[in-house]
Formats: C-alpha cells, structure tokens, sequence
C-alpha cells in the first residue's frame, strides 16, 4: 500500500504525548529537519538489523575501473556486472581474499576494480544496498515510499522524546524513551524476521540492541 503518513501526521502524534508539548514553540523548518533526522536514524537500525527491508538497486558508470558508491546507500550488501556476474566486495587491505572471483574493493566511497585470476571487472556495476530515507521538504509531504505505516508510533516517539529533551524535561524524556525501546523491540523482530522462508547458508549475525540506541533519540541512556 501506498504510504500516507505525512509529516504534519508524525508531529501531530509527537506533540499528543505530552500535556507540556506547545506547538507554537515548534517552527516547520525545525519540525521538518528533526523528522527527518529521526527517520534517518531508524533507517540506520534498519541497515544493521536487516538491510533488505528498506532497500534499493542502482546501475553506476564505470570511469577507469572506478564506480562511485551510491548517493543514497547506507550499506552496500552486493554487486553485479552486466552478465550478470557477482562482483565481489573485498577489503581494501586484503584484495586478494577472493582471488577466483571479480572483485572490487571500496575506499573513500568509491569502488576499484581489483585484478584477480578470474578477471577485472569492467562496464555499467548494478550495486544492491540498504537505503537512506527520502528527506521530506514539508510537512504536507508524505513520508518514504517504503516507510512501514504500523511502526508510526516508533517514529512519534522519537520526534516526542526530541522535543521533551528540548524543553529540558528529562524525566518525561526517560519514560518516552522506554515506551521507544519496546517499539524498538518490536521493529527489530519484525527486520529480523522479514522473509521467514528465506533459505540461508550461513546465520544472520545477532543485533544487540544497545547498540543502535545511539542512532536514536535519547542516545544510549
């Protein structure tokens, strides 16, 4: 389904969480800035817990065995060539770790062709990576094509804890943030779980949570 939550949806839900809230204080570029910054941060999690859930492919040009990273990636997980083959992504330091595949190697956002006994990669790469949001530039805009409509209060709760911590009342703040973490909670479950029947080699690896609450609201508190 398409999504429909617009930013003005997001802050009208923050400020219903607190009787203290005074949407007067609020001005929309500031509003607009923290929602945007606090879906980035879930984004984030995202990325780390499960980085096919808010995901995306591009085909970038090659300039002289070199292929910019993606604008909009957050984790690149993988890469192909135009056969298409799977283009390994290797350590900058050890490029040779797979040396019977076609490899590139990243450094300063930007992927190099590494020669290897199955080749140099060349042409058009397709890379296939985890996602930052698209920003919104008003609050009447809707949120991300790709944003999950069920975990809005997740979102709220970060914009409320932001604006408690704002007017300094850390108290309602500590509380905001616990109702946040069994949302969180919730959240990560469901990345986890996404694709139930997916057919692995190998066990994803474990996310602690207290890991990603710096991405978060709050931080780590």
């Amino acid at each position: 389904m398409a999504v429909t939550t617009t930013g003005q949806d997001v802050h009208n839900g923050a400020l219903a969480k607190s009787s203290k809230n005074e949407p007067s204080k609020f001005a929309a570029p500031e509003i607009i800035r923290r929602i945007n910054k606090r879906l980035s941060g879930i984004y984030q999690v995202a990325a780390r817990v499960n980085p096919i859930l808010f995901a995306a492919k591009s085909v970038v040009v090659e300039t002289t065995g070199m292929w910019v990273r993606p604008e909009v990636a957050l984790s690149v997980e993988m890469a192909e060539d135009t056969t298409p083959d799977p283009v390994e992504i290797v350590p900058f330091d050890d490029q040779q770790s797979e040396a019977h595949q076609l490899c590139v190697y990243e450094f300063g956002q930007t992927f190099y062709a590494i020669t290897t006994a199955a080749g140099t990669p060349t042409g058009d790469l397709t890379f296939w990576y985890a996602r930052r949001p698209t920003t919104i530039t008003a609050l009447a805009n809707t949120l991300d094509a790709q944003w999950r409509e069920d975990y809005n209060e997740l979102l709220e709760l970060e914009l409320a804890i932001d604006y408690s911590l704002k007017d300094g009342r850390t108290d309602e703040a500590a509380a905001l943030i616990a109702d946040r973490n069994t949302w969180l909670m919730s959240f990560m479950q469901f990345a986890q779980h996404l694709t139930g029947g997916e057919r692995r080699r190998f066990e994803r690896k474990t996310v602690n949570i207290q890991e990603l609450l710096p991405l978060l609201a709050g931080g780590a508190t």
